[in-house]
Formats: structure tokens, sequence, C-alpha cells
């Protein structure tokens, strides 16, 4: 039955080839469209038979190994992004849906497959989010890719949705939620769909304005003065004692040098100087 299907296929183009491969865009008599892959490196070969689902029609020929993904209709994310001008949180959603269809391929594809294929040209939005064309670019191919970098590829192409042609207003950058994934990304955090989605879900629907930031950083300057407060306190009390020495200190060093018969009566009693009577006397 399957290879009544693969001779039953009309090729419409040629998406991508290299010497690992290449991938075809192919039409069946019902109108149907399947991208069908070659791959004919063996090592590629058994990595991706040893991955795929019963369901995914394959065959091996003349030493090719052909397989049938279905192919995805919808726009192509920049035009999604042309068109639509699609707010933080419609990003957000739409990127929540691309990684249930992840979830949904998960231990039926390998992982190189994603690996090859997470790059923003191979996005489309069908009308209710985002999902892969499995159009990889077999050259990249080496063996042993994990599902961690599939992860990790996948945050790459979430990240350019969410700020692709993105308008961040007033303060110009996108928000911390967003700024945390490129980093965990950075830093090879993701090492499973659960995290990503966690940290996609807390994206918020549009960026903070400038009065909800100048109270969330009064806010964070509250904190951390409470937290300081006790070292606060300590660091007074202790001003305020060195400054009580230092005023002893210099009390005690101005009575040292006082003259000890000098008499502190009034030198003057109005044009008569006293002082003036004491030496004549």
């Amino acid at each position: 039955m399957q290879r009544a299907l693969f001779d039953s296929l009309h090729t419409l183009r040629l998406e991508r080839e290299s010497k690992n491969g290449c991938v075809e865009l192919c039409r069946a008599p019902d109108g149907t469209r399947w991208a069908k892959l070659r791959l004919t490196v063996p090592a590629c070969q058994c990595e991706c038979l040893a991955a795929l689902g019963e369901n995914v029609p394959v065959r091996l020929e003349n030493g090719v190994l052909e397989l049938l993904l279905p192919w995805r209709e919808g726009l192509p994310l920049r035009q999604w992004l042309h068109d639509e001008n699609p707010t933080l949180g419609q990003r957000r959603d739409a990127c929540l849906a691309l990684l249930e269809q992840q979830l949904e391929l998960r231990g039926r594809l390998p992982f190189c497959l994603t690996i090859l294929a997470a790059a923003p040209e191979n996005l489309v939005n069908s009308g209710t989010g985002l999902l892969l064309q499995y159009v990889p670019d077999l050259w990249e191919w080496e063996p042993g890719m994990t599902e961690a970098q599939a992860v990790c590829a996948l945050a790459d192409v979430i990240y350019e949705v969410l700020v692709a042609e993105a308008d961040w207003g007033p303060r110009g950058q996108p928000p911390a939620e967003v700024r945390l994934l490129r980093l965990r990304r950075s830093q090879g955090g993701y090492t499973g769909w659960g995290q990503l989605q966690r940290d996609l879900s807390a994206v918020p629907d549009a960026p903070p304005r400038v009065g909800a930031i100048v109270r969330s950083g009064a806010r964070r300057v509250r904190d951390r003065l409470y937290r300081m407060e006790p070292f606060l306190l300590r660091a007074l009390a202790a001003l305020l004692f060195a400054a009580a020495l230092l005023s002893l200190a210099m009390a005690y060093r101005w009575r040292a040098g006082e003259e000890p018969n000098a008499w502190p009566g009034m030198p003057q009693v109005g044009d008569q100087d006293l002082r003036d009577g004491e030496d004549s006397g």
C-alpha cells in the first residue's frame, strides 16, 4: 500500500538538496500534498528508521530511504507578521500551538529532522497557530543529535517569532519574559519541552507600559531597602557613635588648649576697655 502511495505521487518542485539527500514537494492524486524526504547517507537512514513512528510512510529503494511527511498549509511566517501585525500575546499563542505540534510528534520523528527544519522560513500559520514545515537542511546533519538540541533549536525560532518586526513602545526592548527565553537558550538551559512551554506561557499579552515599569522599579527598590534595613540601621548607629567620639575628642582638645587663668568676663563695657584698666593697675 505504501509503495502504491509513493508511486502515485507527482513531484511539484525540489525544496532543498544536498549531498546527504533532498526534500521534494509532491502531490497525491486526491490533491493531498506531501514533503518527501530522500536520505542517501546510511548512518542518517539508520537513525531515522530507529525513531520513525509506525504511521509514517517509508520505503527503501536503490539505497535511498524515502519517507513522507504531511505538507502544512498556511501563511508563511513573514507574510503573517506583515499582514496581521500580531500582538505579543498573539505571537505567544501561535508559538504555543507550535509546541503542541512538537509534543504530538514526540517519539514519531527523529530529533535530527526537527533540528534541521527549525528555521523561521519553515514556519506557516494555519489559522490556529504556527506549524513547522518539515523541510530540513540535510546538509547540516550529523549523528547523535539529541532532544535537548531540538528544544534549543525551536527556542531560537520562537524567540525570532516573538521579536521580529515588533514594537516595544517607549522602553525599546522586549519584556523580561522574552529576554529570559534568549538567556536560557544561550546558556543551554533547555533540556525538555516542558521548561520551554512554561517560559513561553509566562510571556505577557503586551509589553509593560511606562507607568508599570516605574512602579515595578519602585517596588524593587523598596524591597531591596527592606532587605538591607538591618545593615543600614547598624551602619547608621556606627556613624552616630563615631560622630559622638569625634565630637568628644574635639571638645577635649579645645579645653586642653585654654589658658588656666584666662578671665572669661566681659572685656569691654561701653567705651571703656576693662583689660586696659587691669594693665594700668
